[in-house]
């Protein structure tokens, strides 16, 4: 019999835990036997004193073992192999909704539980919620059926599937205990090994608006899910990937969903459908298992043409549809259920002259989002869908007099509308028209 006290103060004194200390302390956590708190004193030791691969291994096992996993053998009897993609997170990081139906578009299945904001940064399930009828966190018996029906649904964590995870996850965004390697590689594989994958494709982000800022942190990382992800038999790889200014020109749930139905439907950002593009790539190449010669150039081909054929489009709205969204609300023409309520107000340079974008602090966008009411400070509060920014100017490029760096979508009552406004000018920092800004690659490296 264990004391949760004492697991705690081995932990803050640096020692390494025991597998059975671990799993006692995950399994009474889960089963609501261990309080918030004490789990929160244990994620904050961690954060602080870390964990060797052995302990984190332990931590990974007993977060899946806390419920239910997933089978999908139906479907590799008709020949169709499982995939996901899992990003660590950023400001306007939205390529999950791309994502999805351009891997179902190529034959694959992806049963992709998603996650809800964490920390500065937004989550699909919240994103997805934005939309008018999705039903975003289904019970398992409606996700299998889905899957097996459509070969893809988004979905979120249910109280059987991972649970330790689900409560953990909700915790570590408002206690400061996101940024620890052994914790975030155990939350993100607990739930992909669960989900029965033959491949994962992962998207680690480093920069201003990360989790993990500096690169080599997000390399040490994106070593650690790989290495998981092998041990467990599941073809893996990570991508690093740029998180210095926000992905795409919106941050914000309704009005990240609008620029991936834009992108889905030929337009939108180019960053945001660069990224998804070579992501869901390399996704298919590890889920048809094709080892030729130039085998990523041609599944980044057939990306391209599922998205100019308007195939991918077609399957997001097929799987909307089984997810209860009112796909009258899709139709780019009805704007109601995005702007309804609120006011586009800019945000102006303090400058009067033509300048440059030098640089943008994305992490301090990210904690305005929270401040507009876009993000949580508790883990039970509730996300206004609605707000957002839009328009952002990305680095590098030029600003007219006068021009707005992006615009504030606030509601139309905000009493905070001028303080939100100086806020967000104060992320950008700008430099003389004619100095160039040599653009930073969108995707670092990637680790195998």
């Amino acid at each position: 019999m264990f004391l949760p006290q004492e697991i705690i103060r081995k932990k803050r004194d640096k020692f390494n835990l025991s597998k059975d200390e671990i799993h006692f302390f995950v399994n009474s956590f889960a089963a609501g036997k261990i309080p918030d708190y004490q789990m929160a004193a244990l994620a904050m030791a961690i954060v602080l004193n870390g964990m060797n691969d052995e302990e984190t291994a332990h931590l990974l096992t007993a977060m899946i073992q806390s419920g239910e996993r997933m089978d999908w053998s139906p479907l590799r009897k008709r020949g169709i192999p499982c995939v996901d993609k899992h990003s660590t997170g950023g400001v306007g990081d939205k390529t999950s909704l791309i994502i999805l139906p351009l891997l179902v578009a190529d034959g694959l299945a992806v049963p992709m539980v998603a996650g809800r904001g964490l920390g500065h940064t937004g989550g699909t399930v919240d994103k997805l919620e934005s939309i008018p009828g999705f039903m975003a966190q289904p019970n398992s018996e409606q996700f299998k059926n889905w899957i097996l029906s459509r070969r893809g649904a988004f979905g979120a964590q249910t109280d059987s599937f991972v649970p330790a995870d689900k409560k953990l996850y909700a915790l570590r965004d408002v206690t400061a205990t996101v940024e620890s390697i052994p914790l975030i590689t155990a939350s993100i594989m607990s739930k992909k090994l669960a989900e029965d994958l033959d491949a994962l494709v992962l998207d680690v982000k480093f920069g201003s608006g990360a989790f993990l800022q500096s690169s080599d942190a997000a390399r040490q990382l994106a070593q650690s899910l790989v290495n998981a992800g092998k041990m467990a038999g599941c073809r893996v790889e990570a991508a690093l990937t740029n998180m210095d200014e926000p992905l795409g020109r919106s941050a914000g749930h309704a009005c990240e969903v609008v620029e991936c139905l834009d992108i889905l439907q030929g337009a939108g950002a180019l960053d945001t459908k660069e990224l998804s593009l070579q992501l869901a790539a390399r996704a298919a190449v590890l889920g048809h298992q094709d080892t030729t010669l130039n085998a990523h150039e041609r599944a980044y081909t057939r990306m391209k043409n599922h998205l100019s054929s308007g195939r991918a489009y077609e399957v997001f709205l097929e799987i909307a549809e089984q997810q209860g969204a009112h796909l009258s609300a899709l139709d780019r023409s009805n704007t109601e259920w995005i702007d309804s309520g609120t006011i586009d107000i800019p945000v102006l340079p303090d400058s009067k002259e033509k300048m440059r974008v030098k640089s943008i602090d994305t992490r301090a966008l990210g904690l305005l989002l929270i401040e507009m009411g876009a993000g949580r400070k508790r883990k039970e509060d509730a996300v206004d869908h609605k707000v957002g920014i839009v328009q952002l100017k990305k680095v590098g490029e030029i600003i007219e007099a006068n021009e707005p760096l992006c615009f504030l979508r606030l509601r139309k009552n905000d009493t905070h509308a001028d303080k939100l406004q100086s806020d967000a000018a104060r992320a950008f920092s700008l430099i003389g028209a004619d100095t160039r800004i040599e653009p930073k690659p969108l995707i670092a490296d990637w680790i195998k």
